[in-house]
């Protein structure tokens, strides 16, 4: 008896191949800490359509250069720019998605971001108070008339937009003790009709300075 022949047949299964799309394909954007914005101008949500798998996806920030982006972008696809720093307006980055089922598939969207960043910091300055005093010498003259609450003068500085606020002082140049934002200008004991000059300034930078005047004389009492 002839043996029959069987005959296997095999089933082939054909799989469309995994594809990945993400919308909006380009956006500009403005810088995080841009002046004047609306913060919803700082942020997109992308979404991403996987074709032929599973929805999953994972996001990535990317420089055109292939290093890490200037912005961030979270798990869901919300895309946040980043702040000005030293950016250029103009700035590219690229969002890429990659699809779970086959990470090689990918889909990308082009962020330009625009912008001056923040208003530059106001530049660090100090203002003394009083501009002016007159003093009388503490002896000399008739000035034991005098109360000695006019023989003295207290100095007070305002430093504004200083990192460091603590205060240099100084009488015709010569730096004084103490860096608080205070200072008592005692009158020397005798002398003729002159003027002293005090400065206050910003210790971390003396350029920042401010100054006043004292004129000091004497006192003469009525003689009949």
């Amino acid at each position: 008896m002839k043996a029959v022949p069987v005959r296997v047949l095999h089933h082939m299964v054909c799989r469309h191949r995994v594809e990945v799309a993400v919308s909006p394909p380009r956006a500009e954007l403005y810088f995080r800490d841009e002046r004047w914005i609306d913060p919803v101008d700082t942020q997109l949500r992308f979404e991403a359509t996987v074709f032929n798998a599973d929805t999953g996806v994972t996001w990535q920030v990317v420089s055109p250069a292939g290093g890490p982006g200037a912005g961030t972008i979270d798990a869901t696809g919300l895309y946040q720019a980043p702040d000005k720093g030293a950016l250029d307006s103009g700035t590219t980055d690229i969002v890429v998605v990659a699809a779970r089922a086959d990470t090689l598939r990918r889909a990308f969207a082009w962020v330009t971001l625009v912008g001056l960043g923040p208003f530059p910091a106001p530049a660090p300055r100090i203002a003394l108070r009083p501009k002016l005093a007159t003093l009388f010498y503490a002896q000399g003259a008739d000035n034991d008339y005098i109360d000695a609450t006019n023989k003295l003068q207290v100095f007070r500085a305002f430093p504004e937009h200083a990192a460091d606020p603590r205060v240099q002082w100084a009488v015709d140049g010569a730096v004084q003790a103490g860096n608080d934002p205070w200072f008592t200008y005692y009158a020397p004991n005798g002398g003729g009709l002159a003027e002293v000059s005090v400065t206050a300034a910003l210790l971390a930078d003396p350029t920042v300075h401010d100054d006043a005047r004292i004129v000091l004389r004497n006192y003469a009492w009525p003689h009949f």
